[in-house]
């Protein structure tokens, strides 16, 4: 992993299209992908087992946003000089799927889902509170999520390549009516497998996991199908062209917020949207190109939704978690645990 201060190159014209031929459908095959890219399926494996090695763009797997009883946004005051060890503790629970460290009046805010409100306090606020150097927790629970980063797109691809994609290498199928995504112990420790690796086949997850090659793919199969989880390909956020990431606290009528969640959602800054409780009714997470671009995308929102209100809006300093990956100092991807660059045994989760 390279120091904080090392200089990012740009990707070249086709990481991009590789990168976002993933973000299309996370799981297709080399060969589907160099036929749409016109690259040989050995070098688009290679150009991404590069990628992934560096921890510039990586496939994950988290559950479904109507997979999960309840997730909520939790901002989190710390004290300075605890910042990075109450981060880190924080960033190992399971329960945490992100982790930034922002400008504004709370050190550290994160996205935690769970079975239930119990589950939730119990096994993830609970903890975070006890947590020495922490000194308030303010809790907002989403009530709907409109917009996940997972649709958001490098736009390294012609319209015509990705429609050619979905074509020959389908998504993965999306989130079902399926309920919890407990499962069992075995699935748990297949979805801790796929945290690390999206694109992990059958005889990965046999070898990671310590089980018979049949097994591990029948019971795959299984949770593939369910819908229970999202198959999302990320990249470190420096390497896209959109450096910038801000967030805005917002409030609209409560009878305008599904409309006014729905524009929001058409914008192409706009990465996350969801309804939150508390006094701003809707958390909206952007991609910019520089930290002036906050304004402007305010100003365009002020025109277009001019019954929107926003009342806070704060700059990503640092990412510590991103779907469930940990991150760098960089925003590169740290190896997951158990996988094939960190090695050990995979948790039970």
């Amino acid at each position: 992993m390279p120091s904080a201060t090392q200089e990012v190159h740009p990707l070249d014209d086709a990481d991009r299209a590789l990168i976002e031929a993933l973000q299309v459908s996370p799981r297709a095959s080399w060969a589907a992908v160099g036929e749409v890219l016109a690259l040989d399926p050995v070098t688009v494996a290679r150009r991404w087992k590069r990628l992934s090695a560096e921890g510039v763009a990586w496939v994950t797997a988290y559950p479904a946003p109507d997979a999960y009883g309840t997730a909520a946004l939790v901002d989190i005051a710390v004290a300075p000089r605890d910042l990075d060890a109450v981060a880190a503790a924080i960033a190992a629970d399971p329960h945490v799927f992100t982790l930034e460290r922002t400008t504004g009046a709370h050190s550290l805010t994160a996205i935690v889902g769970a079975v239930d409100l119990g589950d939730l306090t119990a096994n993830c606020l609970d903890r975070i509170e006890r947590i020495a150097g922490v000194r308030a927790v303010e809790i907002h629970l989403a009530t709907r999520i409109f917009l996940e980063a997972s649709r958001w797109r490098m736009r390294g691809l012609t319209p015509g390549q990705v429609t050619r994609l979905k074509r020959i290498a389908p998504p993965p199928a999306g989130s079902g009516s399926h309920g919890s995504p407990a499962g069992d112990d075995l699935d748990a420790r297949i979805r801790a497998v796929l945290v690390g690796d999206g694109r992990a086949g059958g005889a990965d997850v046999a070898a990671a996991l310590g089980i018979g090659v049949h097994t591990a793919r029948r019971r795959l199969d299984r949770l593939l199908g369910s819908g229970r989880l999202v198959f999302r390909c990320d990249v470190a956020q420096a390497y896209t062209g959109w450096p910038i990431c801000a967030t805005f606290r917002a409030a609209v009528a409560p009878a305008k917020v599904v409309a006014t969640a729905q524009t929001l959602s058409t914008l192409p800054e706009i990465r996350m949207c969801m309804a939150t409780t508390g006094p701003h009714n809707l958390h909206i997470s952007v991609w910019l190109h520089a930290v002036d671009d906050v304004h402007r995308l305010e100003n365009l929102l002020a025109d277009r939704l001019p019954d929107l209100r926003i009342a806070d809006r704060v700059v990503v300093l640092r990412p510590y978690k991103s779907s469930g990956r940990t991150l760098g100092p960089t925003g590169r991807a740290l190896p997951a645990p158990g996988s094939a660059t960190e090695g050990g045994p995979v948790p039970s989760g």
